[in-house]
Parts: C-alpha cells; structure tokens; sequence
C-alpha cells in the first residue's frame, strides 16, 4: 500500500492511499498510516549536523575524531589519505566500502557495539574525499556525532529538533509504539500475487 500527498508551494494540493497496511486483515492504507522511513532517515540526520552546523556547535570540516575519538586510531587506505571529516561522512565520501545491507543488519546494535566496531578494523575501499560510496556505516557515525554534540540521545534530539517542529506528531522510531492497525507492513511480490 502507499499513501502519497502532492504539495506545491508549501500547500497540499491533493493526496491519496491505495492498498492496505496488513493485506490478510484487509486494513487499508489511510492517511495516518505509519510506514517503515528505512534510509529516508539519512535526510533527518543530515538536517541535524546542519542544525549543529548552524548552531556553531561543530563545522563540516571538522575531523570526526573530535567527536568519536576511537576513528582516530583508524589505519586509511594510504599514508597520505587525510582524515574522515564530519562533510566525508556526510556526503559518503569517507572512503568505507559499500554496505547497503549492513544498516538493516546493525538497528539494533548499541553505541558500544558501534564503537567495538570501530575499534576493530574498519576497512576502506578509497581514502577519504576520492569517491562517493554509499555508507550506513558513515551515518551511524554521524548519529554519534549528533549524540555528542547535543548531550542527548539521537532519536530524542531528532524528534525533538527536527519532527516535532515539522509538526510530525505521530512518527515514531520503534514499530512496537504504532498501534497494528496503524502500521504498514512490508510484502513482496510473489508470483505476481498478492
């Protein structure tokens, strides 16, 4: 199912559902249907280092090690590669390998589990600021980052920094907060059937 709103100039000119939010119960779509964001959660934690940005609270190209002092011990690619900033783990340029399943794999790891992580050995696919790959890993980073600098927990500070000014009420982190009948959820395709 989807629900979709078409906006112009900051005014909702129409919007819409179709299909359902649990297809065996035959729940439909409505507009206060809950939807898993997944990546689209990228886009949150980019406004919010802006926010910081803004704030004077850190610059972009600050060395990310200010804040997470384990990427420090990083070993990079080549001894001439400059360190990751807080703008390489921003626009995925820090030079991590691409890990698109990785962030599904790691929602439930803990800060300590990240910094173990990091601890470890973290490989790179090319020094910092020489391509663009796109890294989970890099934004987990980044909602360190915001964790630090703000003093609060990530998920506080965003929903209280960025959704509740948008007037996003009702979204939520965990689906165990959604009601059923509110939450979408995820179907395949399967032999062309639903």
């Amino acid at each position: 199912g989807l629900a979709y709103g078409i906006v112009v100039d900051g005014k909702l000119l129409h919007s819409g559902n179709y299909g359902y939010t649990d297809i065996e119960k035959k729940i439909p779509v409505t507009s206060s249907s809950l939807f898993r964001i997944a990546s689209m959660s990228k886009s949150f934690t980019a406004m919010a280092i802006l926010k910081l940005r803004d704030e004077g609270k850190l610059r972009l190209d600050d060395p990310a090690y200010l804040f997470i002092p384990a990427l420090k011990k990083l070993k990079y690619a080549t001894s001439d590669a400059p360190v990751i900033t807080v703008r390489h783990l921003l626009t995925h340029g820090a030079g991590f390998p691409e890990d698109n399943p990785w962030g599904d794999r790691q929602l439930a790891d803990t800060d300590k589990e990240l910094m173990e992580l990091i601890e470890k050995k973290v490989s790179f696919s090319n020094p910092p600021d020489v391509s663009f790959e796109y890294s989970n890993l890099g934004f987990a980073l980044l909602g360190r980052i915001i964790t630090e600098v703000s003093g609060i927990p990530y998920q506080q500070y965003i929903k209280e920094n960025i959704w509740q000014p948008l007037g996003m009420k009702t979204s939520e982190w965990e689906y165990g907060n959604v009601t059923p009948e509110k939450l979408a959820h995820g179907y395949r395709w399967l032999n062309e059937q639903w």
